[in-house]
């Protein structure tokens, strides 16, 4: 089913009742929230001349996820789809986008405007840097989805292309394009990103301390 959702402001002076939207009213102002082709029905039903309508979505197939129930730190501008499943004390900074069906472990990071593609899989205590694509198909549903482990740090504006798995404590360049799965404890970068060796005891913590 494809979803609209408009918000409509409308000059109280003019009578508006209906059971197709919800609808707030105040002494100077009627709220109206629904479907945007419902409330402009019965705003010429109404013969009503003063209204301004604010487009939240068109034809969206899927809705945005419910912040109320989610324990994690959401910024403003950030894009979030239902059915993703965002763990204790996750960060989501403005821009970010994360699709449908991904996963974010506790204490991760998204920077800003990083995007998360259809069902990827990232660990706890990671860091997606800003700009960065995580790729994964939405239209269709991404069936190779990308899969990060646990403690692993994604430079700025680096892509992973889809059905790529990362392995725990991996640190990868910024700018990185990475092309094939990466193991354990290594640092990469480049494009295609290579192995250039593997992570030091300190690495992941001076990152960790130096980005939080």
């Amino acid at each position: 089913m494809k979803l609209s959702k408009s918000i409509c402001l409308i000059d109280s002076s003019f009578p508006l009742e209906s059971d197709s939207f919800e609808i707030f009213k105040s002494q100077n102002l009627i709220i109206a929230i629904g479907d945007y082709e419902k409330i402009l029905n019965e705003i010429h039903r109404y013969n009503i001349t003063h209204y301004y309508f604010i487009n939240l979505a068109k034809n969206s197939l899927f809705p945005l996820i419910d912040y109320s129930k989610i324990n994690c730190r959401i910024e403003f501008g950030a894009i979030i789809r239902d059915d993703v499943k965002l763990k204790e004390n996750c960060v989501i900074l403005m821009g970010a986008v994360v699709n449908l069906g991904a996963s974010i472990g506790k204490n991760t990071m998204i920077d800003m405007n990083a995007v998360i593609g259809s069902n990827a899989k990232i660990g706890d205590n990671c860091h997606i840097g800003a700009g960065a694509v995580i790729s994964g198909t939405m239209e269709p549903f991404s069936s190779t989805p990308v899969i990060i482990g646990d403690n692993t740090f994604i430079g700025a504006n680096t892509v992973i292309l889809e059905g790529i798995t990362i392995g725990n404590n991996v640190i990868v360049g910024a700018g990185s394009i990475v092309t094939k799965n990466i193991p354990d404890n290594m640092v990469v970068y480049g494009n295609p990103a290579k192995i250039k060796r593997a992570t030091k005891l300190n690495d992941v913590n001076t990152i960790r301390k130096d980005l939080r």
